[in-house]
């Protein structure tokens, strides 16, 4: 991984088998693409639900308008990854 790919709690598998505890072959079911496609999605999603929480405080108009650019981006994220797996 280079320096300017962001940290995640969960990285992506490089396409390089890896082995288990037994060293058995172990590989990843996607490619990075697609891994980095899930993993935005899911960030956008859980924005979007952070910002409904956050409403529930105050500021309503903000979190609501920023949540409705997370959806719009988490939509732009879906679709692609939509057409990536009908390819496959």
């Amino acid at each position: 991984m280079d320096d300017t790919t962001p940290q995640t709690m969960s990285q992506p598998m490089d396409g390089e088998p890896r082995t288990d505890g037994d060293g058995s072959w172990i590989e990843s079911p996607v490619d990075d693409g697609t891994y980095d496609l899930l993993m935005a999605l899911s960030s956008k999603l859980e924005a979007i639900d952070t910002y409904r929480v956050y409403a529930e405080d105050g500021n309503a108009d903000l979190w609501q308008e920023l949540a409705n650019d997370e959806r719009r981006h988490a939509e732009r994220l879906y679709d692609t990854l939509r057409q990536r797996i009908a390819v496959r």
